[in-house]
């Protein structure tokens, strides 16, 4: 009797206490076990994520460098130079001062630039931006062993420590150094210089602490030999990266991936990848034990959780104990005429209950704010490639809300137009969020998709088609595409330039089709803003040194056009035509280089006011034009016809325009008031009654230029004129041809001029007056 008066309570509290505590621990540890491969998952994808961003900054400046190295080693007065060919000193000297303005011009065009010098092979001398020299008497010539035994017509040297001399001072430097041969397709018997561009190592790791400073570790470069060439740590650089602590063998690290090190201080992971632009591979070494810090919070968060259910537990089973036995506890007591002194009361259960529903709401509130961003990183995941099992990743899509059929993928990249005119760095958020909401808007009318911002100004979209048609997808991406321009046009009052990738048939290809679409959005120089970009447009592009000698000549035809000369752009055109056939172009190069000179002619015919749609015919698909043509012949027929057809309607626009007696009163308006600094476009329009987009459209069709231009074309030659006076300073020259600021006018009139204010006042004060 004694058992049942004091024991059954206590019992079934403890017997229920080991059940619950068995459960939630057991639950608790499954769910860690079932989470912890996924999120091991996630915590290598990240950092293959960012070493792959790593690479493309850095391969991104490489490759602009280089381009601009193309382009200044092209021009006339270089290659006077590298042959060599003065008359007197009077002429080289002169010759050398020009020089020395185009080597401002384009170290300032690319501050990534540290120094870079011309070697002349014919005359043994080089020149830099501050002084020539012979071969002999040169501070630095390591480059010139790589230079001889290149066989290729580039090459980017590992880096190398250099003594440079600036102002007498002698200032020690390592770089990496791009060697380039001159002229840029020959064979090494027959060059005649090089062109020599030295970056600073600190650019590149630099550009490496940008993307890896929040993450525990270091990232290095190194080279084919498995030397470290840039690295945040300087005393690492020129060592193998055998000596860094947990990195792998050279021999370890092929193509890319990663793999785990265990040494005496610990274990590291390494990520790595290959660079296919220079041979270069990026690595990370972390320490394992900070890469699983998020683990190690999720588990002990996991076992807060557990604890607290576990206690939560134990108070509901004592106050079930308390309010179910009660009953028994008095039948025994009144039964034994012994009293059982503790009350029953159901307050504190009612607390209980309160709490868990508040604690579920919290819960829930939580994991709805995280859904943006899980959402934002499974949509990265799948465009960088690391999400490929679409069996694995439904279960994701559809708690996201990521709605795409399993196979048929197509990517577009959608990029806002002139981010820099749009007012604050708000607004472009703003404009990206919504350009990103209208796009996937626009096509759940056609097929599933989903968008994600990229960065501000830029969208990636990602469509998925139900039929298995290729090409009329690819018709379907394009008119949507088309779509989202036009909205954002007539909605937001901006214009946007769109990457179109190819088709790809399953989850693995969207990587493939987004890197696709970024290579089209590249396109924007040469299409202009406000259009869409399709990979098929520039397919065959493969960036060598025979395209870009041919696409240089290409750029005359252009200007020929612009003058309406017919006669010099069939001139031209035989000269291209004759050295595509002498130099045995492949086909597709020959293709591509058509398709992009036609770009290019439309571009500056549109520049001029003339509508495309006025001159193209719609069912015409110019590219498949071109691929019917049978040879060369047919190619250059077809190309002559189309371009001295932009330029009779270039000049029959031009008789249509005739005079426009609106914009004579403008244009003299402007000459009497082109001192006002609030002087705008709003404001000629209010002046003239015009509404402004009237008075911009009838601008440009009449004077074949913008306003901003015409207005800072006269500012600039006023300037000129009141520089001669060397009484006049220049901040007082600023304010009186209309600009408050002085730097702004310096900056606009170097860019208009190619000089500072100064150095026009300077050149044209040592012209000997006649």
């Amino acid at each position: 009797m004694h058992f049942l008066q004091g024991n059954i309570s206590a019992r079934f509290k403890v017997i229920y206490g080991i059940f619950f505590l068995l459960i939630i621990s057991s639950t608790v540890w499954l769910s860690y076990l079932s989470s912890k491969g996924s999120l091991e998952d996630q915590v290598r994808s990240t950092n293959v994520a960012l070493l792959n961003l790593i690479q493309q900054k850095i391969e991104m400046m490489l490759r602009e460098i280089d381009t601009n190295t193309i382009n200044f080693i092209q021009a006339p007065d270089v290659s006077f130079f590298l042959h060599g060919r003065y008359a007197n000193d009077d002429l080289r000297f002169n010759h050398f001062r020009v020089l020395n303005d185009r080597f401002k011009a384009l170290m300032f065009a690319n501050s990534n630039i540290s120094s870079f010098y011309l070697y002349s092979l014919e005359n043994k001398s080089l020149l830099t931006d501050t002084t020539f020299s012979d071969e002999a008497d040169f501070y630095d010539m390591k480059w010139r062993e790589a230079f001889t035994s290149m066989t290729s017509y580039q090459k980017w040297l590992d880096t190398r420590k250099i003594t440079e001399i600036s102002s007498g001072l002698h200032i020690d430097k390592n770089v990496i150094t791009l060697v380039r041969s001159y002229p840029l397709i020959s064979m090494p018997q027959f060059r005649k210089g090089a062109i020599i561009v030295n970056v600073a190592e600190n650019t590149v790791s630099n550009l490496i602490q940008n993307v890896d400073k929040q993450r525990a570790g270091q990232t290095l470069v190194i080279n084919e030999q498995g030397m470290i060439i840039s690295s945040q740590n300087k005393n690492q650089l020129f060592q193998p990266v055998s000596s860094i602590e947990g990195a792998p063998r050279l021999d370890q690290l092929t193509d890319s991936g990663y793999l785990t090190q265990n040494t005496d201080n610990g274990s590291y992971t390494t990520f790595y990848l290959t660079s296919a632009y220079n041979g270069w591979k990026y690595v990370s070494i972390i320490p394992n034990p900070e890469m699983n810090r998020p683990l190690q919070i999720i588990r002990n968060l996991l076992l807060t959780i557990a604890v607290g259910m576990f206690l939560l537990a134990i108070a509901l089973v004592f106050a079930v104990s308390n309010y179910t036995f009660r009953p028994l506890e008095l039948f025994f007591r009144s039964f034994t005429e012994k009293k059982i002194g503790r009350p029953g009361d159901l307050t504190y259960m009612e607390k209980f209950f309160k709490q868990i529903i508040s604690d579920n709401e919290t819960l829930q509130k939580q994991m709805n704010e995280s859904l943006p961003a899980l959402k934002w990183r499974s949509i990265m995941s799948l465009l960088m490639g690391d999400k490929t099992n679409y069996s694995r990743m439904k279960p994701y899509f559809d708690m996201l809300g990521i709605n795409l059929y399993d196979v048929r993928f197509v990517v577009l990249v959608i990029e806002l137009d002139r981010i820099q005119d749009i007012a604050t760095p708000r607004d472009v958020y703003l404009f990206t969020y919504a350009i990103s909401n209208v796009a996937e808007e626009l096509v759940a009318g056609v097929c599933k998709g989903v968008s994600v911002e990229l960065t501000d100004g830029r969208v990636a979209l990602i469509m998925s088609f139900e039929e298995d048609d290729s090409q009329g997808n690819q018709i379907q991406a394009l008119q949507v595409a088309d779509l989202v321009k036009d909205y954002v046009a007539g909605h937001f009052k901006q214009t946007v330039t769109i990457g179109v990738g190819r088709p790809q048939l399953h989850l693995e290809g969207i990587h493939n089709s987004y890197q696709e679409a970024l290579n089209a959005l590249k396109y924007k120089l040469i299409m202009g803003d406000n259009s869409v970009v399709s990979i098929d447009d520039i397919a065959g592009n493969n960036h060598n040194d025979k395209f870009y000698r041919i696409s240089g000549m290409s750029d005359s035809v252009v200007n020929f056009i612009r003058d309406t000369d017919k006669v010099k752009l069939e001139a031209q055109l035989d000269k291209i035509f004759g050295e595509i056939i002498a130099s045995n172009v492949p086909p597709e190069m020959i293709k591509q280089m058509c398709m992009q000179l036609i770009m290019k002619s439309i571009k500056v015919i549109s520049d001029k006011g003339l509508e495309v749609k006025e001159f193209l015919d719609p069912k015409e698909n110019i590219y498949n034009r071109i691929e019917s043509c049978a040879n060369v012949d047919d190619i250059k027929s077809y190309i002559s016809a189309f371009l001295h057809q932009l330029i009779v309607r270039t000049e029959e626009k031009r008789i249509s325009r005739g005079n426009n007696d609106t914009i004579k009163q403008v244009m003299e308006y402007l000459e009497q008031h082109y001192m006002d600094s609030d002087l705008s476009l709003n404001l000629l329009a209010s002046q003239f009654q015009l509404s402004v987009p009237y008075l911009s459209k009838l601008f440009k069709e009449t004077t074949e230029t913008n306003f901003m231009d015409c207005l800072i074309q006269f500012r600039m030659e006023k300037s000129k004129e009141l520089l001669l006076d060397p009484k006049r300073k220049v901040n007082a020259i600023a304010e009186s041809v209309g600009y408050n600021s002085t730097q702004s006018f310096i900056r606009i009139f170097k860019k208009y001029t190619g000089q500072t204010p100064g150095e026009f006042r300077e050149n044209h004060n040592k012209v000997p007056r006649k």
